[in-house]
């Protein structure tokens, strides 16, 4: 697992790579390796040559670009599987960098119990995710189940449309995609040509899924209140483990 950390500021690059260093000595079976940036453009060199992290813990004021922009590069390269964390003496971008998603936003001076609180939760967060593996053309790419928010048959292929609204395609075939999103919980079939992300899906209409990005997915009439009792089931299911 890779961990990256980008602060302009010596001293808090020095802070938060001995609170990981740390935290991964306690935890070996993690084989959390560490790579550190006093400037993030080396840190956006390093992920062009290398790929992205699995964990960016990231200074907002940084010199040349801020680290919200540094979020969004990340994300773009990692279909949104990067775990991101960002570390920052205001709150002014709190409201931009949560409409990221990034996993916590903490303000400086934070404590290093509150930091390594947040590098379990994440962590234990990585590990209940599932990937799966599409073939796209001559590449095979590893996607996170839970980035998908539907799939859709078109022109004899699959379009993969995942959150970042991305989309990947594949010659699977529906039914040999469904398998792999066996024991899943919260993946639908709408239909012949759909399987639908319950998690994306913002309003339930007379005769479509509305998604969160805006796109709606027609619901087949002889299906309309399965849709509607699934959708209802998932989400009371889910209410009750909070």
């Amino acid at each position: 697992m890779i961990c990256m950390i980008c602060d302009d500021e010596k001293s808090e690059l020095e802070r938060m790579q001995k609170i990981v260093s740390d935290y991964a000595e306690e935890h070996p079976d993690l084989s959390l390796a560490i790579q550190c940036f006093s400037n993030p453009f080396d840190m956006l060199d390093k992920m062009d040559r290398n790929g992205v992290p699995d964990i960016a813990l990231l200074d907002i004021y940084m010199p040349g670009v801020l680290g919200t922009e540094v979020a969004r590069e990340i994300q773009s390269k990692s279909e949104d599987a990067a775990d991101i964390i960002f570390l920052t003496t205001s709150a002014e971008f709190a409201v931009e960098a949560f409409a990221l998603h990034v996993n916590d936003y903490l303000t400086k001076p934070y404590t290093k119990e509150r930091l390594i609180d947040t590098l379990s939760r994440v962590i234990e967060k990585r590990r209940r995710r599932l990937y799966i593996p599409v073939p796209c053309g001559n590449e095979i790419y590893r996607i996170d189940v839970y980035s998908v928010a539907y799939v859709e048959v078109r022109n004899h292929s699959l379009e993969i449309h995942l959150k970042s609204g991305n989309c990947l395609r594949t010659r699977m075939t529906l039914t040999g995609l469904k398998e792999l999103f066996q024991g899943v919980s919260g993946f639908v079939m709408v239909g012949a040509s759909y399987i639908v992300n319950l998690r994306c899906v913002q309003r339930v209409l007379p005769a479509a899924l509305e998604m969160a990005s805006g796109e709606t997915i027609p619901v087949p009439r002889r299906l309309r209140c399965e849709v509607k009792q699934q959708y209802f089931d998932f989400y009371t299911k889910e209410a009750s483990r909070q």
